[in-house]
């Protein structure tokens, strides 16, 4: 008798650990959770969990590339149907829009990052880092060139003015995930971004977060999926 597990119920039951996986961790910290209590969740054998996943921490390194999977995309239709202001206002938009809408996975990032601190392990590190720098890339070199354009505010540094951006952006992060305030006006603090970055703070009022319009696209880092 073969010792493989069928293809069709090896993807289910993978799908249903990860599931169960990241329920536990998210709940209970990665310390915490045991694989039996996995597999107990998942309703499946510990043996075959370690099938699938040879060690907890690739366990949950596979649950990590699970909910990184939305935070990718290619911004390079915006970049063609868009001019840099128009992607500028789209992208802090998109950043907002994103961790409403994840708001599970963020959370369990950073309770993954604050949590277990210097036990982090490097890959996790590395790849969050990676969605972050290359969202501040974007910012600067959408910010450099629309100052090329005369479209953005000409006397702020490229640099500086990205990690101000997204300084306010983390506090948004802080106030829609954790604080829950019922006075945070976010559509006035995604005026006072413009009027910073543009000096017009009334610009678009017809679109994005103001008027309701969900956009299809929200990501951490706009990367593309290759780089996933």
């Amino acid at each position: 008798m073969s010792s493989a597990v069928p293809r069709a119920h090896s993807v289910d039951s993978r799908d249903e650990i990860l599931r169960a996986a990241r329920h536990l961790f998210e709940s209970r910290g990665f310390h915490e959770t045991s694989m039996s209590e996995v597999a107990r969740e998942a309703k499946v054998s510990k043996a075959l969990i370690f099938w699938h996943f040879k060690t907890k921490e690739e366990l949950f390194l596979a649950v990590l590339g699970k909910l990184l999977e939305p935070y990718y995309i290619d911004f390079a239709q915006e970049a063609r149907e868009l001019d840099e202001r128009a992607q500028l206002e789209r992208l802090i938009e998109s950043y907002l829009l994103f961790v409403r809408d994840n708001a599970s996975s963020v959370r369990f990032f950073l309770a993954r990052l604050l949590r277990d601190g210097d036990e982090v392990s490097e890959e996790f590190t590395s790849r969050i880092r990676g969605l972050y720098d290359g969202y501040r890339a974007l910012l600067m070199d959408l910010i450099r060139r629309a100052q090329e354009k005369g479209l953005c505010v000409g006397t702020l540094k490229p640099e500086a003015t990205s990690s101000m951006l997204l300084a306010a952006l983390n506090g948004m992060l802080v106030e829609l995930l954790f604080m829950q305030s019922a006075d945070f006006d976010l559509k006035a603090a995604l005026g006072t971004l413009r009027g910073m970055l543009f000096g017009d703070a009334q610009h678009n009022e017809g679109g994005g977060l103001e008027s309701g319009r969900t956009t299809e696209a929200a990501p951490a880092a706009v990367v593309g999926k290759e780089n996933v």
